[in-house]
């Protein structure tokens, strides 16, 4: 039977402090079913169990002894199924109170130095240990056998490598990680910081770990015959991502705006058969709890998970009621849509042409894999300023991504593919479709070219970086002056890591890479010339084209934001994308294409409000249009929000869809006219 989690559902997370034991649950689920959920997320048990368990080893939470029944989760969960509404049981194994930790040492986690991890006098376990491995499935059974919940959702999913205060404490050296290592690398010892050359492998054995166990969990779940869901970030029936502000995290502390759309997008891409939940909190940070987050911000983070075909979820701390709320006021908007629009969710499926890949951590360590993102984010703007639809497709899974409805996709500065995904995007190629790999794509670290569809047979030499860069310009333009040192067109700087090759016969090669002059002092800063090497070399394989920039164009455009960078790569890449759906609107609103079994769905997120930490208050746009290249002309548009049908027209061969003003959001339907009447 086709489980109910397949289907849209909107989730409303109460995460309760101890103190919240006598909290009034038909006054909380009043809040849940105002906000637009059906599923309810209440604290069942780990740290403290929020019911009276009889466990010995799982501490009850001592305010039960003030709740007239004791049992907080049995009365949620009653409440709650009067009212139709789901509830999942959120759990926290993470940690232990020290007297269970005295009689469980096995279960800690253990840094290199051989000190277990104390944090507010509760000890951190590990994954690996037992009472994740073997205990956790008696909580299980000791709440499915006394209530009817709907599944369960496991915080802190994770390895205990650092505390809520950020001290770094490292890879687990308890017994279990140190033998399964060991099982894992072929006998070789764990590494002791991200820079070590077994680091890559310390995060291929934690993502194999908590697969593992997800899966062992809902296998024994699925026993139960009771559609039970479960939620983690790996393995689970339902997957888990957070949307939230943790700027201490950032990079430069500076957000990425479509951290969540991003995320999204890869789950869906990837793992399409797995429903998946995106949790935004209301408040600003862990260490910031009672500071309610900017509104439009917690709205946001929802926007991108419903617009890229997340499940949203909203998460409040304590009871209802207890502390400020006002984080959540724009937030509503989202949620309600979200609930009354679950038919159109649940047809929803991406449609855009382009596939954007996303690195996973590679060769070269920590740092090396923060540029590689750099390089991802450059191109994902750019795209996303032009209003070219995309999909973002994980480099760990594409050898399980179907490739076959995108034009176009574009490795940039991935790295080594492998032999499994290098084989997937020769395929891809070769039956028709378009490649565009900018940087290190596609070579080996010894600088071999891995794709078949490749224009490159081999870098020469090692990537150039830094100074070896400066004053390295590149350029799609004729130079018929150069020799004059003078210029025309376009002419961009390079930035990043760049790379010679030896092309191939028949390679087609566009513009030219002008060699390195003198940048100082100014009077002596002339000099380039064209080297030989081309801003962009293609070559045929099979029925489809592969092209490559040998440089980092994306990391280019982040570091210095010109215009006329991106519209270098754009030149590049839009011929080869085979667009459908493009707009005519300001580059601070994202365009989300996908489609329903009507026709197109476009989302239109209002990001005016982008600010360098969160969002702020948005300004409304007018006056946008939407455009359907190779429409027939007798469309039918209407706005979903605004809740009303748009006025069409046919301009040479492409539909435009005068669009109303964008506010927050606005979801445009378009349906094609042999499906009218559906």
């Amino acid at each position: 039977m086709p489980s109910r989690w397949q289907h849209p559902f909107t989730v409303f997370q109460t995460n309760l402090q101890e103190i919240d034991a006598t909290m009034d649950v038909e006054a909380a689920l009043d809040v849940v079913e105002d906000h637009g959920a059906d599923t309810w997320l209440v604290n069942a048990g780990g740290i403290s169990a929020f019911y009276p368990t009889d466990l010995p080893y799982h501490a009850r939470n001592p305010f039960l002894a003030d709740r007239p029944s004791g049992d907080l989760l049995g009365d949620a969960v009653t409440a709650a199924n009067r009212r139709g509404v789901r509830v999942l049981a959120r759990l926290d194994l993470s940690k232990i109170t020290a007297g269970i930790a005295a009689e469980h040492r096995d279960w800690l986690f253990v840094s290199a130095t051989g000190k277990p991890q104390i944090y507010n006098a509760l000890h951190s376990t590990c994954l690996s240990a037992e009472y994740y491995q073997e205990r956790a499935f008696e909580i299980f059974d000791e709440i499915l056998d006394r209530y009817p919940v709907d599944g369960f959702f496991f915080n802190w999913f994770n390895f205990n490598e650092r505390d809520y205060s950020e001290v770094v404490h490292g890879v687990c050296h308890c017994a279990c990680c140190v033998k399964r290592f060991a099982e894992l690398s072929g006998g070789r010892e764990l590494p002791d910081s991200q820079e070590s050359p077994t680091f890559g492998l310390w995060r291929r054995y934690t993502e194999t770990t908590k697969a593992e166990l997800g899966r062992r969990y809902t296998d024994h779940l699925a026993a139960r015959d009771r559609d039970l869901a479960l939620v983690l970030n790996k393995g689970g029936s339902v997957g888990y991502q957070e949307g939230n502000n943790a700027f201490r995290h950032m990079a430069g502390k500076e957000l990425w705006p479509h951290g969540t759309a991003e995320a999204v997008s890869a789950h869906v891409s990837g793992h399409a058969a797995t429903p998946l939940i995106v949790n935004v909190p209301a408040h600003v940070d862990s260490t910031y709890r009672m500071a309610a987050e900017q509104p439009e911000h917690v709205a946001q983070h929802l926007l991108q998970a419903i617009a890229r075909g997340g499940n949203p979820s909203t998460y409040i701390l304590g009871a209802p009621g207890r502390l400020p709320m006002t984080s959540v006021s724009q937030a509503l908007h989202v949620t309600r849509f979200h609930r009354d629009h679950h038919t159109l969710y649940a047809a929803l499926r991406p449609a855009a042409t382009i596939g954007l890949v996303r690195p996973s951590f590679g060769r070269g360590g920590y740092s090396t894999f923060l540029k590689t993102v750099e390089e991802f984010r450059g191109v994902y703007q750019a795209l996303q300023q032009k209003h070219l639809p995309f999909d973002v497709l994980p480099l760990g899974g594409l050898t399980s991504t179907p490739l076959e409805h995108y034009q176009l996709v574009v490795l940039p500065g991935v790295g080594s593919l492998g032999p499994g995904a290098a084989q997937v995007i020769d395929e891809f190629v070769a039956r028709g479709g378009s490649l565009l790999s900018t940087g290190d794509s596609g070579f080996t670290a010894d600088g071999g070219a891995e794709l078949a569809a490749s224009p490159a047979l081999r870098r020469i030499g090692a990537e150039m970086s830094g100074k070896e860069l400066w004053s390295t310009y590149a350029t799609l333009d004729d130079q018929p002056r150069i020799d004059e040192n003078a210029f025309d067109g376009s002419i961009v700087p390079i930035y990043g890591t760049g790379a010679r090759c030896v092309w191939k016969p028949g390679t087609t090669k566009a513009g030219t890479i002008l060699a390195q002059a003198p940048w100082g002092p100014p009077e002596l800063s002339y000099g380039h010339t064209a080297t030989g090497d081309p801003a962009v070399a293609s070559a045929k394989h099979g029925s489809g084209t592969s092209s490559m920039i040998t440089w980092t164009i994306g990391r280019t455009y982040r570091e210095f934001a010109k215009t006329e960078v991106r519209d270098h790569l754009l030149r590049v890449l839009e011929p080869l994308a085979g667009v459908r759906v493009s707009a005519e609107l300001p580059e601070q609103v994202e365009l989300i294409l996908g489609r329903d079994d009507d026709g197109y769905v476009a989302h239109l997120l209002n990001q005016t409000g982008a600010r360098r930490r969160s969002f702020g208050p948005h300004v409304p746009i007018t006056g946008g249009r939407l455009l359907i290249h190779g429409a027939t002309g007798h469309e039918q548009a209407t706005a979903l929000v605004a809740g009303r049908d748009l006025p069409v027209r046919q301009v040479e061969g492409t539909l435009v869809i005068d669009l109303p003003t964008v506010d927050l959001f606005e979801v445009v339907r378009v349906r094609h006219p042999h499906e009218e009447g559906r």
